[in-house]
């Protein structure tokens, strides 16, 4: 089955060629096949970046997709950004949702959740930035992994994240 994207302002389109019927006119009308398709919000990734901002509606980020992060030596947490990229419908609109962030450190500490955020749906996107957060590491450093969710959601997106100790 081949598969090719399309974005159409902020709407994200997948057609796929095989026995998925599209509508003839989605194309010209993307809103119609989110209507029919996407209830709610639901989260579809996410990263950490340094900096991140709209502009024109565009996302723009400084330093983002961490695989690894180095702090000082004593250091609890990390200062970041957090972008959710998300399936939203207009039924979302006006609707507040709580983002969670739940961490695992490399010899089993756990903070459930390590943070929440509240955050309102103002328009249909498929972006969303969360303001500056600190996020608990272990202080020896080594592999965490970190788990976004929405509060009441089982969905979630799992954000690996190397923390290295830097002396000094």
């Amino acid at each position: 089955m081949n598969t090719a994207q399309y974005r159409f302002r902020k709407y994200r389109l997948t057609v796929r060629s095989g026995p998925v019927a599209v509508p003839t006119n989605a194309l010209a009308k993307p809103h119609l096949l989110l209507a029919s398709s996407i209830r709610h919000m639901h989260l579809t990734g996410a990263f950490f970046a340094n900096a991140a901002s709209t502009t024109n509606g565009m996302l723009e980020v400084s330093g983002g997709c961490w695989s690894s992060t180095t702090v000082l030596q004593g250091s609890t947490g990390f200062r970041t950004q957090l972008v959710l990229l998300a399936d939203v419908g207009d039924d979302s609109i006006g609707q507040e949702f709580v983002v969670c962030v739940d961490a695992h450190g490399p010899t089993g500490s756990r903070w459930t959740p390590a943070i929440s955020t509240s955050l309102v749906v103002s328009e249909p996107l498929v972006f969303m930035i969360t303001p500056q957060i600190v996020l608990p590491i272990e202080s020896a450093g080594g592999r965490h992994v970190y788990s976004v969710r929405i509060q009441g959601q089982h969905n979630q997106i799992v954000l690996p994240l190397q923390v290295n100790v830097a002396n000094g």
